[in-house]
């Protein structure tokens, strides 16, 4: 009995070194200053290139199926940025920011109802919306109804990034899921 469980730990633990040799090799690096994040993950994908070649699961056609995916998503996530901020030109090119503004700064409760109507706007909106989006669309028309009711505009945006951080924490994003 001893012997098998002594096999079933050495089956373990030579599953579990991979992964985690993968984990060390990104974060680890980064949390002890040997890289930057940008290295870092660098390093994750080399890693992760050397382990898929190590059992042989490393083509051409592989290769060029992660490159091909990789490039369709952040093609999705360049246009989506684009699509913000043709929309915020257009929203400023109708005015469509004044009325904003008029519409947050009657909020009743002051500056009070104002911080605790755009937070929970805010944290709605982070389920469906990234963060990048969020900063893109959501800030420039909050910060000069927070300007017009004298909000210190330096703690508003960290307020407003704590809370955008939200959208890190869950489904369809959910980049926090994978830490």
């Amino acid at each position: 009995n001893f012997n098998m469980m002594s096999r079933l730990a050495q089956q373990v633990i030579i599953v579990l070194i991979p992964p985690l040799a993968l984990i060390f090799l990104v974060l680890g690096t980064i949390f002890l200053g040997i890289a930057t994040p940008t290295e870092g993950g660098a390093m994750g994908s080399v890693g992760a290139l050397i382990m898929a070649a190590a059992k042989g699961r490393l083509s051409l056609d592989v290769v060029k199926q992660a490159l091909a995916s990789t490039t369709r998503l952040s093609s999705f996530v360049l246009f989506i940025l684009i699509g913000a901020r043709v929309f915020s030109l257009t929203f400023y090119g109708v005015n469509g920011h004044i009325w904003v503004e008029h519409l947050l700064t009657s909020l009743p409760g002051g500056e009070v109802g104002f911080l605790i109507g755009v937070n929970m706007l805010v944290f709605f909106l982070a389920f469906f919306l990234d963060f990048f989006e969020l900063a893109f669309i959501i800030v420039p028309l909050l910060a000069p109804a927070a300007d017009k009711l004298g909000i210190d505009l330096i703690w508003f945006g960290v307020l407003l990034g704590v809370n955008m951080q939200t959208s890190f924490m869950h489904p369809p994003f959910g980049f926090a899921l994978f830490y």
